[in-house]
Parts: structure tokens; C-alpha cells; sequence
């Protein structure tokens, strides 16, 4: 007997169900603000492994633009003594309990993170709020640092998809904080001082500026307990530094050319768009992963696989507080950069007069769960993925828009394309070999 057309609509509407309690359970934390006004996060996992996660709300968009890169120097520092662990004291007892820790800056944030085994959680948990609350910044040690830092930056020099990534958000981002180096300049690291660490310091490393997430076999109860007792004796300031964000540059078309000692050539066509507070967040990822991630998108088929014009290309959607960025991303060896940014025009224009087909949008959105997924398979990357979301935007948002994911239609992605992906207004940059 043929299956009636309501019982294929309610399996399907149960099927759907289920999807969403799985995907909400393997997100699930909880979310918890102590009276130093700390944010903490927990989530239970049952790893034998813990991370602990700090979040600061600060980044290159908080900085002075004589003092660009202090964000990063200020992460570098703090790894190189404390009050009760001087020198390299801290970094050793963390072995010691068989853990690993690093840190990482951005455009809006800083994180610090540790992992260690399960026992072990209470004491690194100690260890990092004294690596945050009480570095030593010895002027030596910031002298010698100065050093690694410029080294690091004349690294990023060399690299030509680190160039292209850079010249992309100068222009789009144009008279913005987002349009500054996350490492700084040479000129402006070697100005850093002491002073200018402690000041830092101050105005942005403080509970209610800071997020904490911890991942692992923990009680939840506990890490909220502890958390309070390790930070009730740093005081927030009455008076947050607010620094007005400027106006985004509207978009305009630009065309930078540079050459570099290299073999290929590189280019960019990037877009200005709405950033992760935005409603259009999980559609421009969509997006993102329908035009140009892996082998099947439309990009690869037409450009690399079936014309051959490029060796390489992608689509990457850059998502911060402020704004974002939209671009495209090819390399090749041989042919002409004018054929290519035709043809890939021709294929973005092509999403409006042939919309993506259901199986398009299934393979988005597999791919987009998961890359969610493969994060939370590890303890660290489920702690970068909630603290992030949390200090940029608020977590709770963005895990809706990742739930309503099922929602999203061919219709959805072409208003992205009108709205955003206008070739009259995009930045293209172009790197090819030279002296």
C-alpha cells in the first residue's frame, strides 16, 4: 500500500525533530555569570583531557594606531614569567602535569589557552589566571621579544597568501581598525614599553571583560566555585575604555598589483559584507561552502576541473564583530588573470539565474555540520568554538542560527549574492613574480 502523503510529512517532521535534539545535545553547555562578573562556560564532555579557555574581549580593534600590535605583544609577554613563577617556571610545571598551552590574537579577541588531564584541572585552572593576572613584563624580556615579534612579521612579509589575506583587509576595511596588521608594524613593536603592557593591562584584563570556558569530565558546580575564588579579588573597573568603532568605508572598486619572489601567481576578489552579529552570518557561510569549498563546489568544477584555468581556488567568509569579508581566493601557473576573474564572475552571477539545487544545498549544509562537528571532537576545539562565539557575539544566537541551518533555501543564497557580491564594488588584489 502506497505510503499516505501526511504519514511521509509526519516521519519527515520527526526525522527533523530528532536531527535537531541530536545537533542541540552535542552543543549543549552551560552558561553562567559569578559575582566578579566573569562569564563561565561549561561543558561536560568525557574526555580523560580538560581545556581551559580564556576569552578577552580585545583585539586589534581596540588599539591605538601608534600602538598596533600591542594586543599580540601583550600575549607574547605574558608567557614569559609571573610573579610566583618567574622565567620559564610556569611553562615547565605545566609539563610537568602533562599539559600543553598557548594563546592566539585576532582582529576582536585574545585567548589563552591549557589542556591537561582530568585530575589536574583545579591547578591549571590556577596557572592561568595567574598568567593573565600577574605576569612580571621584565624590560629585558620585552627587549628580546621585540626582536621575535619583528622576525614573525617579516615572515608574514614573505608569505604570499599571508600578503594577499593583509592587502585584502587594508582595502575593504580601509580607515578601520580591521584594516591594521594583527601583529603590528616594525615600527610601531619596537615603541612597546612596560608601561604600555601594565595600562593594557587595566583596561581590558578584568572579570567582566573576560570569558572562561572549560571542557572535560568536570562538575560544573566546581569550575563555577573555583572560578570565583581564583578572580573575586580582581575588580572590574567602574568605567569600561569605549573606543567608538568608525564607519566602514563604503565599497568601491579597487585593483592593487605587486609583484614577490615567487613562482605562481596569486590573486583576490574580495567583498565587504555584514560580520557574526549579523542575521546573514550562517548564509554567507553557506554560501561560502556552495561557491567555492572542495572539489564539488561550482568554482572548482567550472574553473579547475572542466576549463583548467586555475590550480587552485576557494572561497573564504572572514566573520567579525564588526563586519566581514567575502572573497575568493585562486592561484595558477600559467593564463591570463582577466580570463579568470571573468569566469569566476560569470559563475557567481550564474547562483542568480540558476539557483543552487537541493543537492547543493544538502552538501553545504553536510559540510558545514561538519566542520562544526570535527570542533567538538576534541576539547580544545569545543572551548575555541564557544568562547569565541561568546566574546564576539553571544553564543546563545549563534548556536540558534546554526540549528535553523534545515530553514535556509536557494532563494536565501541569491538574495546573498544581490546583496553583497556586487563585482562593480570589490577589491582585487594580484600578486605575481617579480624582483
Amino acid at each position: 500500500m502506497a505510503e499516505k502523503s501526511w504519514e511521509r510529512n509526519l516521519k519527515l517532521e520527526r526525522h527533523e525533530e530528532l536531527e535537531l535534539q541530536k545537533h542541540t545535545f552535542a552543543y549543549a553547555y552551560t552558561k553562567k555569570i559569578i559575582p566578579s562578573g566573569l562569564r563561565v562556560i561549561v561543558k561536560k564532555t568525557l574526555s580523560p583531557l580538560v581545556a581551559i579557555n580564556f576569552w578577552v574581549s580585545v583585539g586589534v580593534k581596540d588599539e591605538e594606531p601608534e600602538k598596533n600590535g600591542l594586543s599580540h605583544f601583550f600575549e607574547h609577554m605574558v608567557f614569559k614569567g609571573t610573579a610566583n613563577y618567574p622565567g620559564s617556571l610556569l611553562s615547565r610545571r605545566v609539563q610537568a602535569l602533562g599539559g600543553i598551552m598557548n594563546a592566539g590574537t585576532s582582529l576582536d579577541t585574545t585567548d589563552f589557552y591549557l589542556i591537561v588531564p582530568r585530575e589536574h584541572w583545579r591547578e591549571a585552572l590556577k596557572l592561568e589566571v595567574d598568567l593573565l593576572f600577574d605576569p612580571l613584563f621584565d624590560p629585558r624580556e620585552i627587549e628580546k621579544e621585540k626582536m621575535v615579534v619583528i622576525q614573525e612579521i617579516h615572515l608574514d612579509e614573505d608569505d604570499p597568501e599571508e600578503r594577499l589575506i593583509h592587502l585584502l583587509h587594508q582595502r575593504v576595511f580601509s580607515g578601520t581598525p580591521y584594516g591594521k596588521p594583527i601583529l603590528g608594524t616594525e615600527e610601531t613593536v619596537k615603541t612597546f614599553t612596560r608601561e604600555d603592557l601594565l595600562r593594557h593591562q587595566r583596561l581590558f584584563y578584568h572579570p567582566a571583560n573576560l570569558a572562561l570556558v572549560v571542557v572535560g569530565d568536570v562538575s560544573e558546580e566546581e569550575v563555577f566555585e573555583e572560578a570565583e575564588r581564583l578572580v573575586e579579588e580582581f575588580y572590574s573597573p567602574g568605567n569600561f575604555p569605549f573606543t567608538p568603532f568608525p564607519p566602514l568605508p563604503p565599497p568601491t572598486q579597487q585593483i592593487v598589483n605587486c609583484t614577490m619572489d615567487v613562482r605562481r601567481y596569486y590573486g583576490a576578489i574580495g567583498f565587504l559584507t555584514g560580520g557574526i552579529r549579523e542575521d546573514d552570518f550562517y548564509l554567507l557561510r553557506l554560501l561560502s561552502v556552495v561557491l567555492g569549498d572542495g572539489i564539488g563546489s561550482r568554482l572548482n568544477v567550472v574553473l579547475r576541473e572542466q576549463k583548467g584555468l586555475v590550480d587552485s581556488i576557494h572561497t573564504a567568509y572572514s566573520y567579525y564583530q564588526k563586519a566581514g569579508i567575502f572573497a575568493i581566493f585562486y592561484t595558477f601557473s600559467q593564463g591570463e588573470k582577466g580570463r579568470i576573474e571573468e569566469e569566476i564572475q560569470k559563475e557567481v552571477e550564474r547562483l542568480v539565474s540558476s539557483p543552487p539545487e537541493e543537492e547543493e544545498l544538502i552538501r553545504g549544509k553536510n559540510l558545514l555540520r561538519s566542520s562544526l562537528f570535527s570542533a567538538l571532537e576534541t576539547t580544545l576545539g569545543t572551548a575555541e568554538l564557544l568562547g569565541r562565539s561568546d566574546v564576539t557575539d553571544n553564543i546563545d544566537r549563534v548556536v540558534h542560527q546554526f540549528l535553523n541551518l534545515e530553514s535556509f533555501r536557494s532563494e536565501d543564497l541569491v538574495k546573498m549574492v544581490r546583496k553583497y557580491l556586487d563585482f562593480e564594488r570589490a577589491t582585487s588584489i594580484f600578486i605575481e613574480p617579480g624582483a
